[in-house]
Parts: C-alpha cells; structure tokens; sequence
C-alpha cells in the first residue's frame, strides 16, 4: 500500500493521467468526466474514503470505473 497520502485534487489528476494515458484523450475532457474526487466520512465505509461521480459515454463510464477501482487499491484515502 502506498504511503503517501492524496488530497483530492491529487487524486483526481492521477486519474485523470492514467485514463487520457491508456484510454486516449487529453486530461481536461476526462477531467470533466470524472468530475470532483469527493472526500467521504470515513464512517460510510472504512475501506475508502472518497468517490467520484463520473458523467459522459457508458464507455466512458466504464473507463472511469476501472481506473477507480486500480488507484483505490493502492490509494484508499484522501486527505484534506
């Protein structure tokens, strides 16, 4: 697990690299996908504390939703 921890906008912009990164694009359209990394209580679920929202395409979506699940593996939390 890594030992840094992110603040949302740090998070985001990891995502937001590796999806323009693999899935093509530019930053700032994935971006506006995948909307604001949202810091949660960790008492909704003490597994991960942060979420994301993600609009555009199914595909996009899917996208989205793979990326999110890799980054949580090793980045749970959010700070800030």
């Amino acid at each position: 697990m890594a030992t840094h921890i992110h603040t949302p906008d740090e998070l985001g912009d990891l995502l937001t690299t590796l999806l323009a990164g693999v899935a093509g694009g530019t930053k700032e359209s994935w971006a506006a996908k995948v909307g604001v990394v949202e810091k949660l209580p960790i008492a909704m679920n003490v597994r991960s504390n942060w979420q994301v929202t993600p609009s555009g395409k199914a595909a996009d979506k899917k996208a989205i939703g793979q990326t999110v699940d890799i980054v949580r593996a090793q980045h749970p939390y959010v700070t800030g």
